[in-house]
């Protein structure tokens, strides 16, 4: 007979772990290897071109940064975002790094390192990977929210839609039907009115017929507001969701809110009619591409695709900055001026003395307004539409300052995936630069005032500088002289007197512009 030698069970898990602990090595080796040799290399780079970290506050939880994360949710929850940023730069310096949600963050208000990110390096910033997941359900992938060749074709589609001549020879005599209405709903002789609802309807009228060719006439008293009032309370609901969504991580869970897709719904189908309406124009041979007496965004984009999505997401995509530009900024405006009565007999004055009110506005005419580009140029400055653009490095690269104990001294070395938060908030109140009382509206500033490259950006730079800013301008411009010429004065009504601001996309004041006007 021959023994059969049974395994003791005991040592068989013994035997498995053998052959796996070298397997287990292996695949910890390949792991780590590639992740310390790109380390080492990080830091032989960084030490060959004089690199330094950069300083930042001492937080709790140093890996995720969740507690530096806690304080930017309180912030936005008391409607003090800026204002919390603007305190942290006081407390350490023109630019700091911090962990948030585990990704390293720099902060910066320094116009060296604007310049690097928005211009001089721009190929190595990027947005898709941090605005796509916010922005996609909303306005769908865009001009605002790609890198790369399809943001090139969306911006290089959407550019002579704002080309000078359609703003100086075609715009203001269409959108001065506008201003006439919202002039027309404006009650005089002390009654309170709150600008801030007007102000968008106007942006409302004149975006859709800039972009659509139509306006939906928000403004026409013979008009029930119907569903551009449902496109309005979506829009203004979607906007502030997309905000959200942009300061939490790529988790729908965290923003899972019905409203937020309903609203998503209404704005894609009050688009999409407009949409379907213009189709249906072409095929009739009703909208003549050569004859065409100006440029329309939706015909242009219909004679390159039919595709109804792609339409709705390229247009969305430009009327939120355009929409945004034109109302928010003109709030911005009129809720200085209220609180300033001198400067609003100043600048009346002025636009007094130009000329007969019944002669036209042209671009020309407005841009001769030094004081009325003064008060423009000093609310845009106090608190700009956009308060930060924040970017992400799609590779490793290094900024020109930031590093060193105080952020100033040396230049500071970047790692692909960390993100760069310019809080032009901040930058334009940077005392070194606007001076002692940059907290402070005063356009009289301007007469003297050249800040340095990059430290003024209202509308941002580079080739991601907004391209509807001069209409934007304009538009401003040429409400603010019309509204004056009809009312000699204007009186806050607002018991707040601070500007409180209300985070969505853009930076908007949380109590409007209430204010009170008296008729000549």
């Amino acid at each position: 007979d021959v023994a059969v030698m049974t395994p003791d069970p005991s040592n068989l898990g013994m035997l498995s772990v053998i052959p796996a602990a070298p397997l287990l090595v292996g695949l910890l080796l390949l792991y780590v290897l590639p992740r310390a040799w790109r380390y080492l290399a990080r830091q032989r780079l960084a030490r060959e071109h004089g690199c330094l970290p950069a300083p930042g506050p001492r937080l709790c939880d140093p890996i995720f940064g969740l507690d530096f994360v806690l304080e930017v949710i309180q912030a936005l929850r008391k409607n003090r975002r800026n204002t919390a940023m603007k305190s942290l730069f006081e407390a350490y310096g023109h630019s700091f790094q911090v962990k948030s949600w585990g990704r390293t963050t720099l902060f910066t208000v320094e116009p060296k390192n604007l310049q690097s990110v928005l211009a001089t390096n721009f190929s190595a910033w990027g947005v898709q990977p941090l605005r796509l997941f916010a922005f996609e359900p909303f306005v769908g992938k865009g001009i605002m929210c790609s890198d790369g060749a399809f943001w090139e074709h969306s911006r290089a589609l959407i550019k002579p839609t704002f080309a000078r001549t359609q703003i100086a020879d075609l715009r203001l005599p269409a959108f001065n039907a506008h201003v006439d209405r919202l002039i027309a709903l404006i009650p005089a002789n002390g009654v309170t009115v709150d600008l801030q609802p007007l102000f968008a309807r106007l942006a409302l009228d004149a975006s859709t017929e800039f972009l659509f060719g139509e306006s939906v006439g928000s403004l026409h008293p013979d008009r029930a507001l119907g569903d551009k009032q449902d496109f309005l309370d979506a829009y203004n609901y979607g906007q502030m969701i997309v905000g959200r969504r942009f300061q939490l991580p790529h988790w729908n869970i965290l923003t899972r809110d019905r409203k937020f897709w309903s609203s998503c719904e209404t704005a894609h189908a009050f688009v999409e009619q407009y949409i379907t309406k213009a189709i249906s124009e072409l095929k009739c041979s009703q909208v003549k591409g050569s004859n065409d007496e100006k440029f329309i965004l939706l015909h242009e984009l219909l004679r390159q695709t039919k595709d109804v999505k792609n339409v709705r997401n390229q247009l969305m995509n430009i009327f939120m900055p355009a929409h945004e530009a034109t109302g928010v900024a003109l709030t911005n405006v009129f809720f200085q001026l209220a609180r300033h009565p001198t400067v609003y007999a100043k600048l009346r004055s002025e636009i007094i003395a130009a000329g007969d009110k019944h002669e036209a506005w042209t671009f020309e005419r407005l841009k001769g307004l030094r004081y009325l580009q003064h008060v423009i140029s000093e609310a845009f400055r106090l608190n700009p539409s956009i308060g930060t653009t924040i970017r992400v490095a799609l590779h490793d690269t290094i900024l020109p300052t930031g590093g060193g104990s105080d952020g100033v001294k040396a230049p500071l070395y970047v790692n692909r995936g960390d993100v760069v938060t310019v809080s032009l908030y901040s930058l334009h109140r940077r005392r070194d630069i606007f001076g002692d009382d940059a907290d402070d509206f005063r356009p009289e500033r301007w007469e003297t005032l050249r800040p340095p490259a990059w430290s003024y950006v209202p509308f941002s730079g580079g080739p991601r500088v907004c391209p509807g800013q001069n209409l934007a301008l304009t538009e401003v411009a040429y409400t603010t002289v019309k509204i004056l010429q009809a009312f000699e004065a204007m009186e806050n009504r607002d018991p707040v007197h601070e500007f409180v601001e209300v985070y969505k996309l853009s930076t908007e004041s949380s109590n409007g512009a209430k204010v009170a006007f008296i008729r000549k």
